[in-house]
């Protein structure tokens, strides 16, 4: 079944690009025009691009000597569509919206999988409540209304359902879905009490939402814990000029690292670095295609109808 795509949401995000959200202005024919296209599925409805993603944009255009537009979204389908098209030219996945990209169509290759300063290349999804819920662990979620993040969402959705079902839950009846559209609306939808229950990237509950100071202490509990999955990629058409590829795969296995970033004038300190919209992402680390077939096997687990092949 090929994945149902918005396409409103694709042209909003593609005239929200026109009208100034990227770090430079160019054509619009991609690598034609001299500008290369860069989005990502949002991890955060409510970022600024330019601020958030201006540091790595900077190191793109640095090391290919192309303009960089940002191609805001807050829809996963529309930068899977916008690669599948070839509207857009470098993105920034989740594991799951890469491989429903390529399983749609998307002629790309993955350069770099996001990783923490030591820490091995994957995160966890959690399973949250807000503080004074009775509920203790995932079965305590039959019958509630649940925050998901996105169906093409990998810790907001998919490794999710395969635990509910592993519970006796089915996602879509057992319990009242909703879809959040973010990893931080789904989080405060539960602290606030909109939601009995949630799930989210392990990030957004421990570290970006209480850095920003939207999330308090004990705020929510973690009552579940996904096993390790495959972090964030990041890939490219493979109809950009092979120069261009070349310098892609230079910026995220070699450049895009904090301190390395420094180095090059990027940015004045490590501290005030930012490869992506989570600052604790120190760089990237090389990947291919191969890392995501964890992903897929989930997929199958669940039966999950957008995994299928178009």
């Amino acid at each position: 079944m090929r994945l149902k795509v918005t396409v409103a949401a694709l042209a909003g995000a593609i005239a929200l690009a026109a009208s100034g959200c990227g770090s430079a202005s160019g054509s619009s024919g991609g690598d034609d025009g001299g500008t290369l296209r860069y989005a990502a599925v949002p991890s955060e409805q409510n970022i600024d691009p330019t601020a958030e993603y201006g540091d790595i944009i900077k190191l793109i255009e640095k090391d290919t000597g192309k303009k960089v537009r940002f191609v805001r979204s807050t829809d996963y389908n529309a930068v899977i569509e916008g690669m599948v098209s070839g509207k857009i030219d470098i993105a920034e996945f989740g594991p799951l919206s890469y491989v429903l990209a390529k399983n749609n169509g998307a002629k790309i290759t993955p350069i770099g999988s996001m990783v923490e300063k030591g820490q091995p290349p994957t995160y966890q999804s959690y399973g949250i409540v807000p503080k004074n819920s009775p509920i203790t662990d995932i079965s305590g979620f039959k019958g509630k209304k649940v925050c998901f993040v996105d169906p093409s969402s990998t810790s907001g959705y998919l490794f999710p359902t395969a635990a509910l079902q592993g519970a006796g839950i089915d996602p879509k009846t057992g319990v009242t879905p909703v879809m959040a559209g973010g990893h931080d609306n789904s989080v405060l939808s539960v602290a606030s009490g909109k939601c009995d229950a949630g799930f989210a990237e392990n990030a957004m509950v421990d570290t970006i939402l209480p850095g920003k100071g939207k999330l308090k202490p004990g705020q929510v509990r973690v009552v579940w814990k996904s096993a390790p999955i495959p972090q964030s990629p990041v890939a490219m058409r493979d109809t950009l000029p092979a120069d261009v590829r070349s310098r892609l795969v230079q910026v995220f296995t070699k450049d895009a690292q904090k301190d390395r970033m420094v180095q090059l004038g990027i940015c004045p300190d490590t501290g005030h670095c930012q490869v992506t919209s989570d600052a604790a992402i120190w760089g990237f680390a090389p990947v291919s295609d191969s890392t995501f077939d964890t992903v897929r096997k989930v997929c199958a687990a669940t039966k999950n109808e957008n995994c299928a092949k178009a």
